[in-house]
This record gives C-alpha cells, sequence and structure tokens, in this order.
C-alpha cells in the first residue's frame, strides 16, 4: 500500500518500504476535554520523524519532520524509523471552521473500530467527540466517541464543497531530501545532531498493533504539542 495519500479507516494496514487554509488557522489542535468535529474527507497518510535537539531534556517533545526517504535518501532516518500519522479535513464544532486534524495510531485506530461498526460506519456521516484525558494514562489518553448520524447542515455541506482536497494531498506529499536537511538544520542549528539510531534511507516497516502500544506502557504522541510555527513547516503549503 502506498505510504502517504488517502486512505480508507478500513483499509488493512500493513505499512512497508475558495479560500485556503493557511497559517496557524490551519489545524484543528486536540485540547483538554471535549473535541467534536466533523469530518468531511478521507484520512490522508503520511510518514513522518519524531526529531529531538537534545533526547535527554524531558521539556523537547520533539518536531516533526516528513520523512522522504521514497524519493532516494532521507538523512532524518538516522535518528530513527519513520512513522505512519494521518491528515484529514474536519469541520471545528467550536468554531464551525474547516480545519486539518493531524492525528497519529492512538486517534486512527478507535476511528477505524467506529467505520468497521455496521450500524455507523462511514464516519463522515456522525459527528465525532476525541476527548482527551491526560490523568486517564496511555490506554485513555484520547477516547474517541461517536454521535448519531446526522446529515450535514446546508452550511456544513457548503465548507465540505470547498474543501481545499489538492491542497491536503499536497501537505502529505513526502519531503525531498533537501527540505528534510533544511528542516534539520534549523532544529539543530549549530549543535552537533547526535543520532539514536542509524538506519538505511529506506521505508521501515511500522507496527501499529495498538494493543502492543498499550502494552507497552508509551503515552501517546499528542497532537497540540508543536507550536503553530512547526507545524506549518511540517506540512508547507505548495507555494512554500
Amino acid at each position: 500500500m502506498s505510504t502517504f495519500g488517502e486512505v480508507n479507516w478500513t483499509d488493512n494496514l500493513d505499512f512497508g518500504s475558495d479560500k485556503k487554509l493557511s497559517g496557524k488557522d490551519t489545524f484543528l489542535r486536540l485540547t483538554e476535554g471535549d473535541n467534536e468535529l466533523r469530518f468531511v474527507t478521507a484520512p490522508h497518510q503520511y510518514l513522518s520523524h519524531k526529531i529531538k535537539k537534545d533526547p535527554n531534556d524531558k521539556k523537547d517533545f520533539g518536531q516533526k519532520v516528513m520523512c522522504s526517504a521514497i524519493n532516494g535518501s532521507c538523512s532524518a532516518c538516522t535518528y530513527g524509523e519513520a512513522k505512519p500519522r494521518w491528515l484529514v479535513g474536519v469541520i471545528d464544532r467550536k468554531t464551525g471552521a474547516a480545519k486539518i486534524l493531524d492525528v497519529g495510531w492512538a486517534v486512527f485506530q478507535q476511528i477505524r473500530k467506529l467505520a468497521k461498526n455496521p450500524k455507523l460506519g462511514d464516519p463522515q456521516k456522525y459527528d465525532i467527540n476525541v476527548v482527551v484525558d491526560p490523568k486517564a494514562g496511555p490506554s485513555g489518553y484520547y477516547t474517541v466517541q461517536a454521535y448519531s448520524k446526522e446529515s450535514l447542515s446546508a452550511e456544513d455541506q457548503v465548507i465540505k464543497e470547498n474543501f481545499d482536497m489538492e491542497d491536503l494531498q499536497r501537505r502529505v506529499t513526502p519531503f525531498t531530501p533537501e527540505q528534510v536537511q533544511k528542516r534539520l538544520d534549523k532544529i539543530f542549528g549549530d549543535a552537533p545532531a547526535a543520532a539514536t539510531t542509524v538506519t538505511t534511507a529506506v521505508v521501515k516497516t511500522a507496527s501499529v498493533d495498538a494493543e502492543t502500544k498499550v502494552a507497552s506502557g508509551a503515552r501517546p504522541a499528542s497532537v497540540n504539542v508543536a507550536s503553530d510555527d512547526d507545524l506549518g513547516e511540517a506540512f508547507p503549503a505548495y507555494e512554500e
């Protein structure tokens, strides 16, 4: 299966080798508590590295760098395996505005379960509530709830019809090796980059076994730890 681009919630995930959104208003950031939204696009998959300038600094949450291995080489692969994530177009129910939601496996796998439920089906047919509870531990950090099926309002339908699908697709297009190096240079500056793991510049198989992740006790990566500027550079607009 392709490592980037539009996918379905119910795909068998075996990972292998008129107003445009812009600036800090592009992305919907999940905040503690309820985050009600409506999906208006299919999920779009990409592979990303989480790069930390100082791995020993607990306050360094890392910055995203999209993998460029599919384009021949990726200097970010030196710092660890690229992991799959997904961008999806949504309507933010708090503001009524079109946004892009960036999610990892912790959220994606719960939406998959809803999509596979014959009584619910396509997540675009009902509103979703993503509850963020930092006190609930790894297995309960994110909880995804489905509301009853309800047709889009006239206003919602306009937002969906005008959503910039080409822009969304461009944002999951893998970086070039030059773009990756530019991002790394900005992250590390004049400091020497200490690689934690040396790998070849190929797309590694990414495990998406939810039970394994929970059993490991690893805290799921929050989608709102990156700054507005960091997200903008991690997913550049086509013109940039």
